[in-house]
């Protein structure tokens, strides 16, 4: 398969993924920043407290933002793992005993690589989707409500960028690339599952399937929500200390000074605050990113591809 193909199903995944997930990202936020956490009693809190003091447009605060990246994000993603699966398997790289499929190692290695790229794209995106995300406007006092700091993504990135330069553009990226590499297990997960998952349901001639397009629809869900949730849990405390960065980015002077001052202030608990929305949206949101994905492959396929056009040439000839 081309890696434009791997590119193109990865953008459309990307917006399936976000449409699902985002609600549940603004609460993750909210709960890990320094300044507004302490305003919640916990997820469900947040949840309902955002939708009755924002209504329900809350909770899609800094949308645009992602969404207008997200395309980018997750077509490298998608297109760099292709691509890094294919070049270790052209040059032998740690090759698998089944030659019908990448090794374990070479999932790991290609999905290391594709975070680590698409490090770059997210780190600038997410420091202008937190900044957005954490105007509240829930002041009651007439006296003090004002006007919010940014009118949207573009107009927060140039004030970024006016007040500190490219530098400033890119506060968090160590802990944005430390949470990036996640795509190595998360990738490695969906493997796993969907492989063991194709194990039981051997094909009609009586050998194992390997082919993805084997899978039925809930067992995409299954591996693809279980694939996000362990992505997160391996490196959910670097993404706490990158929102602390970016949602403050003078307060710190880098990654381990973040980690020790909020170590010091509040304990070890503060590295997990959040995962329990996290979790909840890591699951919906993955599976949704892992169905588009593999059903847009499938129609991508040379031979869907081919049925397409067959059609289209049988009637272009009885035209003729």
């Amino acid at each position: 398969m081309s890696t434009w193909a791997h590119f193109y199903a990865g953008t459309i995944a990307g917006l399936a993924g976000l449409s699902v997930g985002h609600p549940f990202d603004v609460v993750k936020v909210r709960l890990q920043s320094r300044e507004l956490a302490a305003r919640y009693n916990g997820t469900w809190n947040c949840l309902v407290t955002i939708v009755k003091q924002e209504k329900i447009l809350g909770l899609y605060k800094g949308m645009t933002s992602p969404a207008a990246g997200v395309a980018a994000i997750n077509a490298l993603v998608f297109g760099v793992y292709g691509h890094f699966i294919e070049l270790q398997q052209r040059h032998m790289v740690f090759p698998s005993k089944d030659q019908t499929q990448p090794s374990l190692t070479n999932v790991f290695i290609a999905g290391v690589a594709a975070g680590s790229v698409t490090s770059f794209i997210t780190g600038p995106m997410e420091l202008v989707k937190i900044q957005l995300q954490n105007q509240t406007h829930t002041t009651t006092s007439k006296a003090s409500l004002s006007a919010p700091r940014y009118t949207g993504p573009i107009d927060c990135f140039v004030k970024i960028f006016q007040k500190g330069g490219i530098r400033a553009c890119y506060a968090g990226l160590t802990p944005t690339m430390l949470r990036e590499i996640s795509f190595g297990p998360y990738f490695v997960t969906f493997e796993v599952i969907s492989r063991l998952l194709r194990s039981l349901q051997p094909n009609p001639n009586g050998k194992l399937s390997t082919n993805e397009d084997d899978l039925s629809g809930w067992q995409v869900v299954l591996a693809g929500g279980s694939a996000g949730i362990m992505a997160w849990c391996s490196t959910y405390a670097a993404d706490v200390l990158k929102t602390r960065i970016q949602s403050e980015p003078s307060r710190y002077r880098g990654v381990i000074d973040c980690a020790r001052q909020c170590y010091k202030e509040e304990g070890w608990r503060i590295f997990f605050r959040g995962l329990n929305a996290t979790i909840v949206r890591a699951f919906p949101s993955n599976a949704a990113t892992f169905v588009a994905y593999t059903w847009t492959m499938k129609m991508l396929s040379p031979v869907n591809l081919q049925e397409e056009v067959r059609p289209l040439c049988e009637s272009t000839r009885a035209a003729c």
